[in-house]
């Protein structure tokens, strides 16, 4: 099953062109060894990992995609295929004795795209031992195989880096030959938010699945935009690492958006701030690094706020300050290997007898061994303080509904210890517990063991938990309305475009676009439907319309007591399909054909709904409505249902700071 590639039709046209100036390989060539890879990914030759097949099959993506913009790049990829092809057919693993800087692929479930990272590995490295692992986040304008680069000492100025994207550099230095360097794509300028933070944990997952990394020392690092993307999934996940290490990064998206916020925007960006989220890195080794002389968007008095942040919360860090330093401080920081070499001593703690926890997301909702397993109000912080002392398990919650504890990794005394929540002892932990979670639910008369399980009707739960970006973490599929023909093309228009730019800036990134008549029961099943249209030209939109929290109808969009029935309203919502619970759907509904076309205005950090007209849509803005705020907006309730006061005007009153 061919899985991977684009469309040969397309494929063989662009090779048409190209080949006519010597830069592409031949595309029945090209097609053939992907055809030949494409049975191969199903049925590998024995001892030869999948995860190999697939990187050859994202080599040839390289060479059909790079051509125009990187001609020796893409012959160097389809060389590359095609001598590994035959140590394939050999029946051994193109990659068993593979050293320096090495481009690997692996398939998202995100993307219909491949997607790739790099990695390297010194000479002396043995796959036999385990190995510490460094996850490197590019900055602006880089990506994967560049950034690896220039840590190793290849300094390329910033203005050249688009095009040497895929140059072929030597490394300035060599990493100690213990250690695994690898480099995340994270679909480009994503900002390391959603998706991008998705690719970072795939790609620690597919290193994992090729070598042998000790789980133990994986740590998280990166510069500029990657900084941003350390601190917050450093901070957000924070237990899943050894150690995080920024660099020129902005730890707190709220300073960096610098405008004024509603509400509901600053609950989103809170759960993605680092700053906010400080506690969460008590027991993870934390190194930041800034220059003071950094006159760009990642000012220095953000990282001194959060310097202040970690004093207040009692967290541990080192910060490294360059006091005649600007933005670009790689070298100053990885210093030719020696922080490897600092970070050898670095372990992550497993069992910690203290534990704080600090989320507004059911995705980063677990720290070691505390985990909200139920949000009292979602997306508000619950906040979770959990130590082992005296002989008692204490623990003391701030917006928690539901708690669940991995006892195994609670290091309960040998004579075992009481778990007290919020004041009042609920059990006796014995020592060496079973590896059970445990679940405690909030009732009326305080918190009790609970069988951890669906409950009756909808619910927010991990996965289907809203808001709109938590789309990005799922396998999507576009479906545009057909049953107006005069308004057809723009309603494809419009998904195709959403299916690679929904996240500004987003690069190698690409979903299924279809017809409201083409959806099956399988799509249904298994991805999340956005439906773009109008109640009149969409009959999945139709089919669904009874089941939503918001009402979309000939007359217009209602929600709660307020209609909005302009042609220029639309809105964006997500919510439990209707067809299938189990799966999200997407809507983005306009009174008018135009009015749906002009919701991919919209910016990227956004509630469960929003009610847009021409005026908040007349640019697009990156990360939060700044100038021009939608006609209502925000969350429906842990049921997926209507606030009370939902629908109500959000106009300039609505911002505050």
């Amino acid at each position: 099953m061919d899985r991977g590639m684009p469309p040969w039709s397309a494929v063989a046209a662009l090779f048409g062109l190209l080949t006519a100036a010597g830069a592409a390989p031949p595309a029945s060539e090209v097609r053939a060894l992907d055809a030949e890879l494409a049975a191969l990914e199903e049925a590998p030759p024995d001892g030869v990992p999948r995860e190999s097949v697939v990187t050859l099959r994202y080599y040839l993506q390289l060479a059909t995609e790079l051509p125009g913009r990187h001609p020796q790049a893409a012959q160097r990829f389809w060389r590359l295929a095609q001598r590994m092809a035959e140590t394939l057919r050999a029946g051994t693993d193109p990659f068993a004795d593979a050293r320096g800087l090495i481009v690997r692929g692996y398939r998202s479930a995100l993307s219909t795209k491949l997607q790739g990272y790099s990695i390297f590995l010194a000479d002396g490295f043995d796959p036999a031992q385990d190995h510490p692992l460094i996850v490197l986040l590019h900055g602006g304008s880089s990506n994967h195989h560049l950034f690896l680069n220039v840590v190793l000492g290849n300094n390329v100025p910033w203005a050249t880096y688009s095009a040497n994207l895929w140059t072929e550099y030597r490394p300035g230095w060599q990493p100690p030959a213990h250690w695994i360097l690898a480099a995340a794509h994270g679909f480009g300028q994503a900002m390391w938010r959603w998706a991008g933070e998705q690719d970072v944990f795939d790609l620690i997952a597919d290193v994992s699945r090729v070598l042998r990394v000790d789980p133990d020392r994986v740590f998280l690092n990166g510069i500029s935009n990657g900084g941003v993307g350390t601190w917050t999934i450093g901070f957000r996940h924070a237990w899943r690492f050894a150690g995080v290490l920024p660099m020129a990064g902005a730890p707190s998206w709220k300073r960096y958006d610098g405008s004024a916020l509603r509400p509901d925007e600053d609950l989103l960006l809170s759960a993605w701030s680092a700053e906010d989220l400080a506690a969460n890195g008590a027991n993870t080794f934390l190194r930041f690094f800034h220059g003071d002389l950094d006159r760009g968007p990642m000012k220095p008095e953000f990282v001194f706020a959060m310097e202040r942040r970690l004093r207040a919360e009692e967290v541990p860090y080192v910060f490294t300050r360059f006091a005649d330093m600007g933005h670009d401080i790689i070298y100053a920081c990885h210093r030719r290997g020696r922080l490897l070499e600092e970070l050898d001593a670095v372990r992550r703690d497993r069992r910690p007898a203290r534990v704080r926890l600090v989320s507004a997301d059911y995705r980063a909702a677990r720290q070691h061994w505390v985990e909200v397993a139920e949000f009292a109000d979602y997306p508000v912080l619950a906040r979770v303080e959990a130590a082992v002392a005296g002989g008692r398990v204490t623990v003391t919650t701030e917006q928690v509904r539901r708690l669940r504890l991995y006892v195994e990794d609670i290091p309960v005394p040998d004579g075992g210890a009481d778990l007290v929540v919020d004041g009042a002892t609920v059990l006796r932990l014995p020592a060496g517990a079973p590896p059970v979670p445990l679940v405690l639910e909030r009732g009326a008369d305080g918190w009790a063991p609970a069988v951890y399980g669906p409950r009756p009707g909808p619910r927010k739960v991990p996965g289907l938990s809203g808001p709109l970006p938590d789309m990005h973490y799922e396998p999507v599929l576009h479906v545009y309305g057909t049953d107006v023909p005069e308004e057809t093309e723009a309603m494809r228009g419009a998904a195709e475009r959403a299916a690679n730019n929904w996240i500004l800036w987003i690069w190698d990134h690409d979903q299924r676009v279809v017809a409201d008549t083409e959806v099956t029961e399988e799509d249904l099943r298994d991805r999340t439907l956005v439906l773009f249209g109008t109640f009149r030209n969409n009959s999945l939109l139709r089919r669904m319309a009874p089941g939503l929290p918001i009402e979309i109808g000939e007359a217009g969009i209602r929600v709660g007591e307020h209609r909005f029935d302009a042609a220029d309203a639309g809105v964006r919502l997500i919510a439990p399909n209707p067809l299938s619970p189990s799966r999200y759907v997407v809507v983005q509904a306009g009174n008018t054909a135009e009015a749906a076309v002009a919701g991919n205005q919209l910016p990227d950090f956004l509630p469960d709904f929003v009610v847009y007209d021409r005026r908040t849509t007349a640019e697009r803005e990156r990360l939060v409505a700044r100038r021009h705020p939608p006609l209502t907006a925000g969350f429906f309730d842990t049921s997926w249902r209507l606030r009370d006061g939902a629908g109500e005007p959000v106009g300039e009153a609505g911002r505050r700071r």
